[in-house]
């Protein structure tokens, strides 16, 4: 048995749960791209040879986790299996089938709940369309980020903002509260019993700079209202005061989350899209200070680097497509602030943005392919500063980066 804990965004990964895209991408057609949010229908097997070789890196550094065989390993008690289908019946209309589904092993369910479960031969449903789904396919799943987050020891459960989301949130908290890899100290905010049209919260929002800042988007997906929820929840159960740095991003596709706009790449780096953190028209950012009694004060900050560096933590912008008007615009689009950092000043991002990679070059980051790991002509190890860069176009169509495609959930503390 192994305990979650998360206490940083770049401290060393020791654990990592990731989806590798299945059949549920094919299942979406033209029509239903928008409502499943994604930019475009993605060709699967384009999709698997880019996700192959971010999976494959990731092996290589670290312990992973695949989705489908955590789900299964929870199904396989009996009892798990029943509570699991009962609640996820509260969003999918399983309940008259749900001793037909008892009935599948914990392998075949897990692949069914992911790649969606075809309405029943006797429903008015499957009349009307042969194809259609009593429980959907779960094309974002692989976007991982999303339906978790981990702050210390303790779990945040998404409370998506859509609908065609909501049913990865209910397969992580049922694995969190099953699995004994991933043993916490309980859930600070339950997205699917608490969600509501004022409360809504997803983990691409959630960052946790160090073990008692945080800063937290509030997004077309995350409300002001679960900031405050989440951060009294975070005042009464930490052991120390706790400041978050709501920062309000523009309602829009392009900023989804605050991991599109900021990430942060090493102790005193961050990538940043220079027009929503440092621009004229920045976002807005308020410091929210906890106390012990759960109570918060409110104070607005110049910007989130301004505000960071208040608190101890002095982030040196690189900015997105290197600061040009036109190429920060296209590689935001394309995720190019979205990295994921495996380790203190090594990151993984997608190849495409190439004036990014120019900007982190420059700050002294070696820009090596993914593939050189693979092909055992590179070692992370004998890097400073490294930036692993994988291709991701058709991956990056579905609306997301190698932040949003990993879910950490224990890393090393930073030393320095």
């Amino acid at each position: 048995m192994r305990s979650v804990g998360i206490e940083n965004e770049i401290g060393r990964l020791r654990r990592v749960i990731i989806h590798s895209p299945g059949s549920e991408i094919e299942a979406m057609t033209p029509r239903e791209a928008e409502r499943s949010l994604y930019n475009d229908i993605i060709p699967l097997s384009a999709v698997r040879q880019e996700y192959v070789k971010l999976r494959d890196f990731l092996r290589l550094v670290t312990t992973t986790y695949e989705l489908i065989d955590l789900l299964a390993a929870c199904l396989s008690d009996e009892q798990n299996k029943l509570q699991f289908l009962k609640e996820y019946g509260k969003i999918n209309p399983i309940v008259h089938i749900i001793d037909d589904l008892m009935s599948f092993s914990p392998k075949e369910l897990a692949h069914f709940i992911l790649t969606g479960i075809i309405a029943p031969k006797d429903s008015l449903a499957r009349c009307l369309n042969p194809h259609s789904f009593i429980a959907n396919p779960l094309p974002n799943a692989y976007f991982m980020r999303d339906s978790l987050a981990i702050i210390g020891s303790k779990v945040v459960s998404a409370a998506f903002a859509f609908d065609v989301r909501m049913a990865e949130a209910y397969i992580t908290r049922f694995i969190f509260l099953h699995h004994p890899d991933f043993r916490n100290d309980g859930i600070l905010l339950d997205g699917p019993e608490e969600r509501n049209r004022l409360v809504t919260i997803e983990g691409g929002d959630i960052h946790v700079l160090s073990s008692n800042v945080l800063a937290i988007g509030i997004s077309e997906r995350t409300t002001a209202f679960a900031i405050d929820r989440l951060a009294r929840r975070i005042a009464r159960a930490a052991e120390v005061p706790t400041t978050i740095f709501a920062v309000d991003l523009p309602k829009e596709r392009a900023t989804i989350h605050l991991d599109m706009v900021f990430t942060m790449v090493d102790r005193n780096a961050a990538l940043a899209y220079k027009p929503v953190m440092l621009g004229s028209h920045r976002a807005q950012v308020y410091r929210l200070e906890t106390n012990l009694q759960g109570e918060i004060h409110y104070e607005e900050e110049k910007s989130l680097f301004d505000g960071l560096q208040k608190v101890g933590i002095e982030l040196e912008p690189i900015l997105c497509g290197n600061g040009h008007p036109v190429y920060q615009e296209r590689e935001q689009w394309l995720s190019g602030a979205n990295s994921f950092a495996f380790a203190p000043g090594k990151i993984l991002m997608y190849s495409c943005n190439m004036h990014t990679l120019e900007a982190l070059d420059a700050n002294g980051f070696a820009v090596v392919p993914a593939q050189d790991f693979l092909e055992a002509r590179a070692d992370a190890e004998g890097y400073g500063r490294l930036a692993v860069a994988f291709d991701g176009i058709e991956l990056a169509r579905g609306g997301g980066g190698a932040r949003c495609m990993t879910l950490p959930v224990e890393r090393g503390k930073i030393d320095g």
